[in-house]
């Protein structure tokens, strides 16, 4: 009998056709994390495939208890820092030690109030995309956001500590500050403060929009993702709009239209007359038509949308979440990239919780794009009749909004498209009535057979 209830379970679990089966409701085998040693040097190995469905018998309760077990080993590997990447960073946020107290004001030139990381050492290549650097001394200091420093904490290139009275005096020597340096030389050893493990950067550092010294997990989540993509992730200006001085990124400059006589007199007499269609029958007027320019502006009864640089009714400014928060910059451009001067960025985007907000409405979406740059599509990746798709994506505007669904994240890209100028009709306006390429001549344009055949 027990050979076959076996067969039976077996049987049972075998999906069938209409089957729905998930990924998540299999078991894991995470076996292969027992090659997870200190002779690998930490780093997780490639996922395999799973070969097995659940059946209950006593040989995959086995298989299972050991990939509990490799799991439970790879979580509980301890991680270290080598001593050529270690970097040491203080904490000077409002729980700790407050950095406009400890830290004069000259010394915090340049910094935007969110700067509440100072890097002790910037060693390995995330620092050419990451911190700021304050202004007015000769050795200044390098400090970082929250959403900065907390994923180089997250994946093992940033030591961070609580901070001591005499932590930044040993970081940065101040001259001026010789009070301060009796005091450290008097003791024996200096108090640099002691470590922050990760899950007390994620308290300190983890907060709501607007306050200081914080991002939001939202935020964050999507700062994260993108890093580990390989962009460039810079603020927006209209990352905290409450703070007065910031300028505001909708504000475009002003395409002045052309005002000569020439233009003028073209604009009058070539002008399309507007058609008026009657209260009852056909949009279309019965008639011949040689061209289908006439056809499709008969039936055009709605006003198209046409992007304008400076639209007569401007949009109000944006507000939350629907606002650009983030700048991003391609991999590809990452040799030649510099923080003090980045040069336009490849992407804008604003972030929404799904759980949260509805479906943004027209005047939402109108603002958001109207607070990026004019930017039509231009050069030679836009021409010709073959790009038509490329320029629609394209847009005169766009922004990539980030939707996020408990932890998932989903990309859509709003854009300001002008469809009413891809008039693709055209192409067979100016072909006329040339024949066929093969055969030619009259008929349906064959290859010429069947002449005079009965």
């Amino acid at each position: 009998m027990a050979d076959v209830d076996e067969d039976a379970a077996l049987r049972s679990s075998q999906p069938t056709a209409n089957d729905e089966t998930e990924l998540g409701d299999e078991f894991q085998d995470f076996r292969f994390l027992a090659a997870l040693t200190a002779k690998s040097g930490g780093q997780l190995p490639k996922r395999g495939e799973k070969d097995f469905e659940p059946h209950g018998t006593k040989h995959q309760d086995g298989i299972l208890s050991a990939s509990r077990q490799a799991m439970h080993d790879a979580l509980s590997y301890t991680r270290v820092h080598t001593s050529k990447q270690y970097n040491r960073a203080f904490y000077y946020g409002e729980e700790g030690l407050p950095r406009d107290e400890v830290i004069r004001e000259d010394w915090r030139q340049g910094l935007d109030d969110d700067h509440v990381i100072l890097v002790e050492s910037d060693k390995g290549p995330h620092f050419k995309t990451m911190g700021k650097t304050n202004t007015g001394k000769r050795d200044p200091g390098i400090w970082l956001l929250p959403e900065e420093a907390l994923y180089l904490v997250e994946r093992g290139n940033l030591d961070l500590w609580w901070p001591s009275r005499s932590s930044y005096t040993s970081v940065v020597p101040d001259e001026d500050n010789t009070d301060m340096k009796e005091k450290v030389d008097t003791q024996d050893e200096v108090d640099e403060g002691f470590p922050m493990s990760l899950q007390a950067a994620f308290s300190m550092l983890i907060g709501q929009d607007g306050e200081r010294g914080k991002v939001s997990l939202e935020r964050y989540t999507v700062y994260a993702h993108l890093k580990r993509m390989g962009y460039a992730i810079l603020r927006a200006s209209d990352w905290d709009v409450t703070q007065p001085g910031k300028p505001q990124s909708h504000q475009v400059e002003l395409i002045s239209e052309p005002t000569s006589a020439f233009s003028w007199l073209f604009g009058k007499f070539f002008a399309e007359k507007e058609i008026q269609h009657s209260q009852y029958g056909p949009l279309v007027k019965p008639g011949m038509y040689r061209s289908y320019n006439s056809i499709y502006r008969q039936i055009a009864v709605i006003p198209r949308h046409k992007p304008n640089p400076n639209p007569s009714a401007p949009a109000p400014i944006p507000n939350d979440p629907y606002r650009v928060v983030f700048l991003l910059w391609k991999p590809s451009r990452l040799p030649t990239f510099a923080k003090s001067n980045p040069g336009l960025p490849d992407f804008r985007v604003a972030i929404t919780d799904a759980r949260s907000t509805c479906v943004p409405s027209l005047g939402q979406i109108s603002s958001l794009l109207e607070s990026t740059p004019w930017a039509p599509p231009k050069g030679s990746e836009f021409e010709g009749q073959g790009k038509v798709y490329q320029r629609l994506k394209n847009g005169w505007r766009n922004v990539v909004l980030a939707v996020i669904d408990q932890g998932v994240i989903s990309y859509l890209r709003l854009g300001e498209v002008a469809f009413g100028d891809e008039r693709m009709y055209e192409r067979f306006d100016a072909g006329g009535n040339s024949g066929s390429k093969r055969g030619g001549g009259a008929g349906r344009g064959g290859r010429g057979r069947g002449k005079g055949r009965r």
